[in-house]
């Protein structure tokens, strides 16, 4: 038995040693990895201009705003328009009851007529005073001047005098203001618009006795709306009147509407140290209401020919901020500093120059050594 067990153990190393010769005669197999050419597209790196948008909230303001008010006390006999009318500017508001109004406007009428007619007697009289006076003054003044004593004389003076004459002219002049305010408090009587526009309130109605300074309604002109907004040192010279930005009204629409810069303050407000500006749009068609909410877009310029990139091509490292490159068809990377970012574009301070191949898709599986397959092989 131990003589076949020595017999069956040499035979296995007989075989162990022919194997091994075997595997020596066939040769060493070389297993160094192949690395696949990875897809990628690229674009030249070249010089160019970024912006980017500043927005801006506010409520919407009517271009002209007005609270009517009552001139004249009375009682109201009609109330001509409600609530959501159109108006036209000297358009009817309510009709005043003009009874009172009237007859003080005929007293001061009279009040004038009178004075008129006493100015008038009294410049007849101071004329024939006059003429008497010269006549007195001649005779007094001649070689028989004892014909007219002194006292008649200085008498004859004091009749030519002019001051009853100034004096029935101020009380003219005094009537005739009087008239003429009689005049108007009838013809303000009954209200009227001062603007062109729509009713937004009415506080009265007809049978109701008023007074004077009272509020009446509220009138807007709505076919011009805006906001004004207020806007930082370093983006107001870009902003200029006449511009036209974008604005949304989200009330209204979620598309942007075309608004106009009307003026651009050239002072800072003093407390918040920012600058006025007016931002109008036009409404013929009143669907943008006072009070809406609006957000107003300002395109700034940030940097002009400078090198900047698709904003997704910079990977961020936990060190550094890369990109790749393509460099005679192997990715190269290249460290960069970047500077502002748009969301779709970044400005590349550091890193990149013109001309370079820059990597654009297939950057996140790169490292430098990778083969590149160009657009697909195209």
């Amino acid at each position: 038995m131990k003589k076949q067990l020595a017999i069956l153990t040499l035979i296995a190393v007989l075989m162990l040693t022919i194997s091994g010769c075997g595997n020596s005669e066939a040769g060493v197999v070389d297993e160094t990895p192949v690395i696949k050419a990875q897809n990628v597209k690229t674009i030249t790196v070249e010089k160019g201009d970024i912006n980017r948008n500043v927005s801006f909230n506010g409520a919407l303001s009517a271009i002209n705003t007005v609270s009517l008010t009552s001139k004249v006390p009375g009682e109201i006999l009609e109330v001509n328009v409600k609530v959501g009318d159109s108006v036209g500017k000297d358009q009817l508001i309510y009709t005043l009851d003009k009874k009172d109004v009237r007859r003080a406007s005929e007293n001061a009428k009279l009040a004038y007529d009178a004075a008129s007619m006493q100015l008038s007697s009294v410049t007849d009289q101071h004329e024939l005073a006059v003429k008497n006076f010269e006549r007195i003054k001649a005779l007094y003044n001649s070689e028989s001047g004892s014909a007219i004593s002194t006292a008649d004389f200085e008498q004859a003076e004091k009749a030519a005098s002019s001051a009853g004459v100034e004096a029935a002219k101020a009380q003219v002049a005094q009537t005739k203001i009087g008239m003429d305010q009689a005049a108007d408090q009838y013809s303000d009587a009954d209200l009227k618009s001062s603007i062109a526009g729509i009713v937004t309130m009415v506080n009265v109605e007809a049978g109701q006795t008023i007074g004077a300074g009272q509020r009446i309604a509220d009138v807007v002109n709505m076919d011009q709306v805006y906001v004004d907004i207020q806007v930082s040192e370093n983006i107001v010279n870009d902003m200029e009147s006449g511009m036209t930005l974008n604005a949304q009204v989200p009330a209204v629409s979620s598309e942007n509407i075309v608004a106009t810069i009307e003026w651009v303050s050239p002072a800072a407000d003093a407390n918040t140290r920012l600058f006025p500006v007016r931002v109008l749009f036009e409404n013929e068609d009143h669907k943008l209401k006072p009070g809406m909410f609006a957000k107003i877009d300002v395109m700034v310029s940030e940097a002009d020919q400078t090198i900047i990139v698709p904003s997704d091509t910079v990977l961020q490292r936990p060190d550094r901020q890369i990109v790749f490159v393509n460099v005679d068809g192997i990715a190269q990377e290249k460290i960069v500093v970047t500077g502002f970012d748009n969301g779709n574009s970044v400005v590349i301070l550091e890193g990149l120059s013109e001309g370079d191949s820059l990597i654009t898709e297939g950057q996140q599986f790169l490292e430098s050594g990778t083969p590149l397959n160009i657009n697909g092989g195209e």
